[in-house]
Order: C-alpha cells, then structure tokens, then sequence
C-alpha cells in the first residue's frame, strides 16, 4: 500500500513541476541593459561634470562646506549643543573661583616621574619576538 501511495505522489509531484516550472534551454542577452555594475572610481566610467547642472553642483558645495550653526537654526544632536549658545555668565579665565583647571593630572606626574628616574628604566627587548 506504501508503494501506491508514493508512486501517486511522485506522479502528481511530477504533473505540478511540469505545469508550473518552465526550464529554459536558451538563453538571449539583453544588449541594452549593462550586465555589471560601473565602479564609481573607474576612469572610464566616471560622469562628465560638464553635463552636471551648475545650480545643483552649488548647491551641494554649499551644503557640504557649510558648518551645522550655519545649515539649522537650533542644535540637531545633543553634540550640536556644547558649542552652539554662548555661555549665559561670561567666564574669566583669571578668576580661579569659577575657573580652576588642572594643570596636570596627578598620575600623568607620577608617569613621567617614573620615566625620568634612570634606575626604573627597562632595558630594550633585542631577542626573538616570538618561538619558530
């Protein structure tokens, strides 16, 4: 009984492929449509910028050199903010009680305290870097 039924499956299995696929056996090129792509760093392949319209090439020089204060008339991004107002109290850069910067950090002190003291100096690596 199994073999009946496989073989009925075959058979309709076979007369749905036949009706629904078509294999192709010859194939015609499309000669008007560019098989691949061009490289837009190719020499050959590269647009003549005298056909391009000058009022669009302004355009995107514009956009391009202009900064993001010029382009929008607020910040866009949370990094737009850090530069875009000016400070609401103006800062003074001798008045040590609003402005104290460090001059150093101290473990940048420790550092070069360390590398200036000849005796914790290492000595040059001149062997193999690694076993063969």
């Amino acid at each position: 009984m199994s073999k009946k039924i496989t073989e009925r499956f075959l058979k309709e299995r076979y007369e749905k492929d036949d009706h629904y696929f078509t294999v192709y056996d010859h194939y015609t090129p499309n000669y008007f449509r560019p098989t691949i792509p061009g490289k837009f760093y190719s020499r050959h392949d590269t647009l003549d910028l005298t056909q391009a319209d000058p009022k669009l090439v302004d355009a995107i020089k514009l956009a391009k050199d202009k900064l993001p204060r010029d382009k929008y008339p607020w910040p866009v991004t949370e990094s737009h903010n850090y530069g875009w107002y000016e400070p609401l109290v103006p800062l003074d850069r001798n008045d040590y009680r609003f402005y104290c910067p460090a001059k150093t950090a101290p473990f940048v002190t420790h550092e070069i305290l360390l590398r200036l003291d000849k005796t914790m100096q290492k000595p040059k690596f001149v062997g193999i870097p690694f076993k063969l």
